[in-house]
């Protein structure tokens, strides 16, 4: 008796043309939905790297700064002049501008914005925008 064992070509072409299909749907979402996860997450470390500085000025009882390079793109923690975290904006994310002339946001040992109340404007290569906010309590949020 012969045995039948593999894949028509039949068959072969049948799943390839299946794989494209499914492909040409799914990648085009992906592209698009890429750069929106990309501004979300920038806007999301930079509100973290703002809740980490508040909280160390808080524990450590000393004054806490977060200072922003548009030029760069980079931001910088640091509490009592000891780097508390750096980081860098996400690949095709920028941060677009600040609402303080000197581009940072200072903590005062009780967690409390100094004389601070503005916005942080993150933008993607695509147009979307994300602003975090920090009130004068000092407490942050994205919109």
């Amino acid at each position: 008796m012969h045995k039948n064992s593999g894949y028509t070509f039949i068959e072969v072409l049948t799943v390839i043309a299946i794989i494209s299909i499914v492909l040409g749907i799914v990648i085009p979402n992906v592209l698009g939905w890429l750069p929106r996860y990309r501004l979300r997450s920038g806007a999301e470390q930079i509100q973290s790297t703002l809740q980490l500085a508040r909280l160390g000025a808080i524990k450590q009882n000393k004054e806490a700064t977060v200072t922003f390079d548009t030029a760069n793109h980079t931001y910088l923690a640091a509490i009592g002049g000891q780097t508390l975290k750096a980081g860098r904006m996400p690949a095709g994310i920028i941060i677009d501008s600040i609402t303080s002339p000197d581009s940072k946001v200072q903590f005062d040992s009780r967690g409390l914005a100094r004389t601070w109340n503005g916005n942080i404007l993150v933008k993607n290569n695509q147009g979307g925008t994300k602003t975090i906010t920090v009130n004068i309590v000092g407490v942050s949020s994205i919109q």
